[in-house]
Formats: structure tokens, sequence, C-alpha cells
């Protein structure tokens, strides 16, 4: 079983300077330190900060190519124990937890998500019996502004703001609702572009769902397909305050800068709570906005975890990020751009000196990675495995509409980034595995890296983003990169990559020679254009 320090030295492998630190050179060994580092064989030199409140300090990923740039100084972090933790595989199992933790909670309950189902009567009665039986119970629900205020063709269909409101107005001291409106919708675009397509422009996609002290994240919203047959992720962290804490607050302060819904004889209506508007005042929103939010994540920073000087009782870390572009956030893309980068450089050095591979699995909902990424990929020595979306497990699959032809989209990029794999001879290292499986789409997002060709895991990453240019450029996403030397979590997570990777096939020059792969030249056109917006 490897220790903090040993995955430390695998992700780091160079050498580094720290102040008040020391420099261990190949084949030293520390006799006699704790029993959480207590013999080190090390491959190259490294260097261990030591304090002496704190002693050795052993943190995986902490000293990374330079004392400045490293995660300890992107993100804050928490310490946590690795049976806090559970994946879980099926969408009735993430359904089923959310209805007990709703009414299990006595104190607070967020739930952020790009929209509610308006089909979901029985989550809002859930919801509607725990704030009966806890007076302090305190309900913050935050969506997004255009999807949560566009219903059905029909009158007759709800939109989600619609199911909330009567919640809302029987509940005005303890039920909040938030809807987050993207800045960049402005002018002539929020005059003319149509309900749906205006949500092209940009959206709030974070999902993270908190109950009293225990946390989900995930990449699923909240309506009957992704309960039912829609494949995505979801983690359960239980009795972890710190962090929970830390995605209260940042609901919290987006919601400073959000509408909050109100209810009136017309079903809602939509109030700025003394802050610029964002579509009228988009200049001066998106500055005062961006203020909040690096006020938030410096706040954060400063916090640390009050648990570091008990280090070594821990066995799992967690770094939240986030990704706001339009507000100037890029937390989260220079954190997984910056861990590609160390997966590239620590698995070329085990490769040269082992002939060993890490392998990293890196799936999208939609397959749309961008340059960065692609090119993080395609120069990596790693072996990497892409997994995506079938056309007919692609969401918009089947679809009415110009909507309908999104899958074809997804497939001549995914075409593109095939040829490219090709091109600079990368299929031995590269691999991508459609999703299909018949009656359920595809929604599922992250990276699990294997250190040295383990068997299971060490580090994932799971949120909201997809890692295509909407997410990094347009949305806002929150994710946690998760780092264990915890065995149980390791195989959990392996198993919950396995389950997925149940229902994918790999794809070949076969794959898009069949018929219903061909893409027209028009439309290869159109996608290129607008590649942006997905």
């Amino acid at each position: 079983m490897l220790s903090f320090t040993n995955i430390a030295l695998s992700l780091s492998g160079f050498r580094h300077s720290f102040s008040r630190g020391f420099v261990f050179r190949q084949g030293f060994r520390l006799p006699g330190v704790t029993s959480f580092a207590k013999r080190l064989v090390l491959r190259r030199s490294f260097v261990l900060r030591f304090s002496p409140a704190l002693g050795f300090v052993f943190i995986p990923l902490s000293k990374i190519v330079s004392p400045n740039n490293n995660l300890f100084t992107l993100a804050p972090y928490f310490l946590l124990d690795g049976k806090q933790i559970r994946p879980l595989r099926e969408p009735y199992e993430f359904y089923d937890q959310l209805k007990a933790q709703i009414l299990a909670a006595k104190e607070r309950i967020f739930l952020a998500a790009l929209y509610i189902g308006s089909e979901e009567k029985e989550l809002i009665e859930t919801l509607r019996i725990a704030i009966r039986k806890s007076s302090n119970l305190k309900v913050h629900i935050l969506l997004d502004c255009l999807r949560a205020t566009r219903g059905g063709k029909s009158h007759k269909d709800q939109s989600p703001a619609d199911l909330l409101a009567p919640l809302v107005k029987e509940f005005p001291d303890q039920v909040t609702v938030s809807l987050y409106h993207t800045p960049d919708l402005k002018g002539i675009l929020k005059i003319f572009l149509p309900s749906r397509f205006n949500e092209g422009i940009g959206l709030m996609h974070i999902k993270a769902f908190g109950f009293d002290n225990n946390l989900i994240l995930s990449g699923a919203n909240l309506s009957h397909n992704y309960f039912n047959n829609r494949q995505d992720r979801y983690m359960l962290f239980t009795n972890v305050p710190n962090l929970t804490n830390y995605f209260d607050d940042l609901i919290k302060t987006i919601a400073t800068f959000s509408y909050i819904l109100k209810p009136d004889e017309n079903s809602f209506k939509l109030v700025l709570p003394n802050i610029l508007d964002p579509s009228s005042q988009s200049k001066w929103f998106k500055k005062h906005a961006s203020l909040i939010m690096k006020c938030f994540i410096e706040k954060w920073m400063k916090k640390g975890d009050i648990r570091a000087h008990q280090l070594e009782q821990f066995d799992t870390i967690a770094f939240p990020v986030i990704q706001m572009a339009p507000l100037d956030i890029r937390q989260d893309e220079t954190a997984t751009l910056y861990i590609l980068d160390t997966i590239a450089k620590c698995s070329s050095i085990c490769y040269h000196n082992k002939n060993m591979y890490w392998q990293v699995f890196f799936t999208s909902g939609y397959f749309n990675f961008t340059q960065k990424y692609k090119e993080r990929i395609l120069n990596s020595t790693a072996k990497f495995r892409l997994l995506a979306a079938s056309p007919e497990a692609n969401g918009f699959y089947g679809s009415k509409g110009i909507s309908k032809y999104i899958p074809m989209a997804y497939t001549f990029i995914e075409y593109q980034f095939f040829n490219d794999i090709i091109h600079y001879g990368k299929g031995h290292l590269i691999k991508i595995e459609e999703y299909k499986r018949q009656n359920w789409t595809f929604h599922a997002k992250g990276l699990w890296c294997y250190l040295n060709e383990q068997q299971w895991p060490s580090l994932t990453i799971i949120g909201s983003s997809n890692y295509g240019h909407r997410s990094t450029e347009r949305d806002l996403e929150a994710q946690v990169i998760l780092i264990t030397t915890n065995d149980s979590l390791k195989k959990a997570m392996h198993d919950e990559l396995n389950h997925l990777r149940e229902n994918t096939i790999v794809v070949t020059n076969e794959t898009f020679a069949q018929v219903n792969r061909k893409v027209p030249y028009l439309f290869r056109i159109i996608t290129k254009i607008i590649k942006t917006m997905f």
C-alpha cells in the first residue's frame, strides 16, 4: 500500500527547493519517522518541507514542478478519511440517496443544479415533508435562470420555477431559490435569441447537493431521466462539515449576484437583490461578480484545513476547484491542465526508467475537448482511454427540431480527434471508447489516474465539467480533485469506472465507416462554426 509520500514521489519525480526544506537523494531512508512514512526509498531527489510544529509533512501533489505552482497554491484543501467517501453507481441509487438525505436533514439543505425537472413532484414533496419536520431547517436551491424559467411547448407544461414557487410561498422563511443569469446574454442576443437557443450562451452548470454535514457531488441534474436511465457519476461524502461548508458558501456566494424567485399571482417573479443587472449592465456586473468570487477563493485559501497538524491520521485529500470564465475565474482548468502536465512528465520518467505506463481514463458526456486538453492528451506518454457517448447514448438523440442533429456534430468532433490520434502515431497509447446501452444515455464526466500501472486509481476528478469549450469558457462549473491512499476507496473508484466501461466499445476505423456515422460536408462546416457552444 502506497503512503501519501509514495504518491507524492510518483507524482513529482523532480527536485525542488523550498524554504526550510530538506533534500533527500536517491536511496535515502528515514528510519523511525512515523508509521505514516516509515520507509522511504526515493527514486529521485525531492523535498520534504519541515515545520517544527508539524514535523515532516507528506502530502500528495504538494511539491510538483515548483513551489509556486502546485495544487496547494491553486485551491483550498480538505483532509478526509477514505471511509467517508462512497461512489454510487446507478441513477436510482442517486435518487434514493437524495430523498433519504433530505428527510434526515435537520439544519440545512442546498441543491445546486442546472434545473429541476418539472415532473419532479415527488422530490418537491420530499422537501416539503422535511421542512415541516424541522422548523430550523433552511433550504437553498440554486438553478440556472434561463433553464429554470423555460417551460414546455404546451402552456400546461410547468417550468422548474413554476414548480418551486408554491414551496417558496408555503415556507417563505425556510426556502430560498436563486437563479443565476449569465452576463454574456445581452443586447441583441438577449432580444433575438429564442428560449432554449439562448442557453448556448452560458449556464449555471454546478451540481452539488448538501444535507447538514453530508455532501453529494455529481454531474447529474434533478430530473426523471437522471434518476432512471441516464448514466452519470455520483459521489457521497459523509460527515464532512468543512467540505460541505465550502460548497454551501459557494452557493450562497453565487446567490448574492443571482435573481431571487418570488411567488406572485401569476406563479412567480424574479427579483434582483440590489445588484447590477446581468444583461443591461453586463460589463459592470462581471467586474462586481468577479471580485466577489475572487474574495471567496481567497477566503477559503486562507482557511486551509484546521486539522493539518493531524495529517498522519488521514488518507485522503480533496481540492475543490471552480470554473467561471465569464467572471475571470479559471481555477478548474488551471488545476486540470496542471495535473495532465504532471502526468505527462511523470509517466515519461516512469516509462524510461521502468518501462511502465501511467494510465488515465478521461470521460465526458459531450466529447468536445478544448485544444489545450487535446494537446496534453496527444503529447503525453501516458496511456489514455477516452470515454464518450455513442450517438444513440447522446442526450439529444431522437429529439425534435434542430437539436436532433447535435449527436451528428459530436460524431464529427470525435472523428476529428480519432484522426489526430492516428496522425500523431498515438494509436498504441490513446483509445476512444463509446458508451452504448439500449434505452440509456451517457452523461458521466471526470478523470481517473492509475500510477505506475497500479491496479486501482489513486486520483479522480468528479464534478460538473464536460471539459469542452462551453464548460471552460461559458458556464459555471465546480469539481473536486480527490487523491487517496485508502485501498477501499481506490477499489471503489476502480469499480465505479469499470461499471461505466461495462457498456463501452472501442472505436476503430470501422466505427466511422458505418452509414449512420457519415456526416454531410455542410454539417461539418456548421459544426466547426458552432462547436464552441457545445
